[in-house]
């Protein structure tokens, strides 16, 4: 009989792990939402919503060979996994082998809801660009990669449009080279954008992380922004509050789950951790996922053999690496050691021209 596996969570790492191990295994997906999407092409749907039909696809298309239970997992015990449905039922899921890839918890909603349908998303998306083609003031509440791209997405569809990011922190893109930063930066207030770093705001953000109903923030240095439409893009929360009654031990002062370097759970011989979970140092970003899913395979194939797991991952810790958009032309990608990529064919093939949907859908069996 094929050993069973379970995996929670249809993100990245989630849904491409299901997909290698599907054929050979008894694989059931856990995950609150029908699709799998993906997240690269969030800034882009925002103002082509149409894309959706490719960038966001059923699960039941995605992973054919996987069983998937909807549900979201509320918490971990020795036993298994206890799932609540949206109904409010609950069931408990039990596998020989347990993989956690349950990504973070993010104020806009729009980024990643913790539930819904597939038809619900795509809607979402169409709503949310009716709203940005109706706005004449636009802010955006963090300068990290996703508030970067979403603001050159709307400088590109709405040239002249008026733009306005806050970051708390001294620079926009903390996580790459200060060349890449700057680069973006010049982009960006060329082209009317408005950025106010080192600013915290004081004014209550909205309870989804969006809003189009028209208002005003303040904030700590007494700064007054008006605006029609507010997107909240800042940084996420690991999700794992499913781990607090029973591996509390387990979880670092951030939330995030101590694993080892087999990728394996602290302390457990059958639990795996991928993805933005992970204590791992290294940025979070999808490009460090296909890694993780090799080191993460090879183990649980060696398991479930009978075999010690005996493939290490090696975190990408201070590696700078990353591609920002701006807009489907243009934006910088920061490479060590040799600095920041600026050439507009390089970043059209590399991520700007397609949000690297067709890359992942080919991964999972898809036509691009």
């Amino acid at each position: 009989m094929k050993r069973k596996i379970a995996i929670y969570g249809t993100g990245m790492a989630g849904a491409m792990l299901a997909s290698r191990l599907s054929g050979d295994f008894d694989v059931t997906v856990i995950a609150p939402t029908d699709y799998f999407e993906v997240p690269m092409a969030i800034p882009r749907l925002m103002v082509q919503p149409r894309y959706a039909e490719k960038a966001i696809v059923p699960i039941a298309e995605a992973l054919p060979k996987a069983r998937h239970v909807r549900g979201r997992l509320v918490e971990l015990s020795p036993a298994g996994g206890q799932v609540a449905g949206d109904d409010g039922s609950q069931r408990m899921m039990t596998a020989e082998i347990t993989v956690l890839a349950t990504g973070s918890r993010f104020p806009g909603s729009f980024i990643r809801p913790s539930s819904g349908s597939i038809k619900q998303r795509k809607v979402s998306f169409y709503r949310l660009r009716s709203s940005l083609a109706a706005a004449r003031r636009i802010l955006i509440v963090g300068g990290g990669p996703v508030g970067v791209e979403v603001a050159g997405e709307i400088v590109e569809t709405w040239p002249g449009r008026s733009v306005t990011i806050i970051q708390s922190g001294p620079r926009i893109l903390a996580g790459t080279g200060q060349s890449a930063a700057a680069h973006a930066t010049e982009f960006l207030t060329e082209r009317g954008v408005r950025l106010l770093t080192g600013e915290r705001i004081e004014t209550p953000l909205p309870p989804d992380g969006y809003t189009a109903e028209p208002g005003e923030i303040r904030t700590a240095s007494g700064k007054h922004i008006t605006y029609d439409v507010m997107l909240c893009c800042i940084g996420g929360r690991p999700n794992t509050e499913y781990l607090r009654t029973h591996f509390s031990d387990r979880l670092d002062t951030e939330g995030r789950v101590r694993v080892t370097p087999e990728l394996l759970v602290a302390g457990e011989k059958t639990v795996f951790a991928l993805g933005d979970i992970t204590d791992l140092k290294e940025n979070k970003m999808a490009m460090h996922i296909a890694g993780q899913l090799d080191v993460a395979e090879a183990n649980i194939r060696a398991i479930a053999s009978g075999r010690a797991p005996s493939r290490i991952y090696k975190a990408k810790t201070a590696n700078l690496l990353m591609a920002v958009t701006l807009g489907s032309r243009a934006g910088v990608i920061f490479a060590p050691p040799v600095g920041s990529l600026r050439l507009s064919w390089l970043i059209r093939k590399a991520k700007a021209e397609t949000m690297l949907v067709p890359k992942y859908r080919k991964q999972l069996g898809l036509s691009a």
